[in-house]
């Protein structure tokens, strides 16, 4: 998301941000949810749960124990904040939206020796859809206040523009159903992820994971050469996020070499995110006769954003995905004492 340089301007009072509308209290049914997977309403996340983090562990006897246990925490998480009423709605979108990410790229590491991979895969991406919407106006909210603060428009014609652009994602029919299932939804996935059947051993479980998943990355920056839309950045930006997290699960291999690597991608994941955010500004604003200004400020940062994505992508996915394997399974040799 684009975070604002200078001064943001006022908002208009008939739109408020997302993040500031009150919680909804937590209801019969997230209660029966949670106490579902175990955890009880109000548990601390810190404390209620045995948080090794988001990596493979020297303690992880094997790769399939490692993504139980991992998604399990991710799922569990999830839904201790669901149980918070005190967090932010705003707070708990991004958290929920961000454990199902980190599940999904998981689950991709280990896709082609998890059968029950098409079952789960989707399964989360429905229960990502109950909270999507929910994060639609924060964004479009956020990139809109960025771009405006530099550009000068008079206030009343800024602030009625930002109402319509605005207010059409904010209408979310129930917001608390839309939660509590999502509860619902993750609390079933955690209860399977105990029986989680990983064939293969060591490094031979994620190799073919890891190589389709750079692979898809490579493919995806092409693909934004000749479509440089909001949807091929998005694609692309999911790509890359999903070798970001796969690198962040096998950080213990050689700390000292993968944080940078993780750190390359992350900068380039977040530069494809803000190109991405100003792409739906830049959509949203179509028709509006009064937005030149603003939408031409929008699509020069646009530009300038992709140019530095292409940039680094260029470089970072320049080697072959067997070259990159085939290092990291020498580290992962070395870290497990093969």
């Amino acid at each position: 998301m684009i975070r604002p340089k200078t001064a943001v301007p006022a908002r208009g009072p008939s739109v408020p941000a997302i993040g500031t509308m009150p919680r909804p209290v937590i209801t019969r049914l997230q209660t029966v949810c949670l106490f579902a997977a175990g955890i009880r309403a109000g548990t601390d996340p810190a404390k209620g749960t045995t948080e090794m983090g988001f990596s493979f562990n020297a303690k992880d006897k094997t790769v399939e124990r490692a993504v139980r246990r991992i998604a399990r925490e991710r799922l569990d998480a999830s839904l201790a904040h669901l149980a918070d009423a005190t967090m932010p709605r705003d707070v708990l979108v991004h958290e929920l939206r961000k454990n199902i990410k980190k599940t999904r790229a998981l689950l991709r590491l280990v896709r082609p020796h998890f059968k029950g991979y098409d079952r789960e895969n989707a399964a989360l991406r429905d229960a990502a859809r109950l909270v999507s919407d929910l994060r639609d106006a924060d964004v479009l909210a956020a990139t809109f206040d960025d771009v405006a603060s530099r550009i000068y428009m008079p206030p009343d014609a800024l602030a009625a523009l930002r109402d319509r652009i605005v207010r059409p994602h904010t209408k979310v029919a129930d917001a608390a159903a839309h939660l509590a299932a999502h509860g619902e939804a993750i609390a079933t996935i955690a209860r399977r992820a105990k029986n989680w059947k990983v064939s293969g051993a060591g490094f031979d479980a994620i190799e073919d994971g890891l190589e389709r998943s750079w692979t898809a990355a490579r493919k995806a920056m092409r693909m934004t050469e000749s479509d440089p839309t909001g949807e091929a950045l998005h694609l692309w930006r999911k790509r890359v996020k999903d070798h970001w997290y796969h690198a962040r699960l096998l950080a213990r291999i050689w700390p000292e070499m993968m944080t940078h690597h993780i750190a390359a991608a992350d900068t380039l994941g977040e530069t494809l995110g803000e190109a991405r955010d100003l792409a739906f500004l830049i959509e949203a604003l179509k028709g509006e006769v009064d937005a030149t200004d603003l939408r031409t400020r929008a699509e020069e940062e646009e530009t300038r954003l992709l140019a530095d994505a292409r940039t680094l992508g260029s470089r970072f996915f320049s080697e072959k995905e067997s070259g990159l394997s085939q290092r990291w399974r020498g580290w992962w040799d070395v870290w497990r004492g093969d």
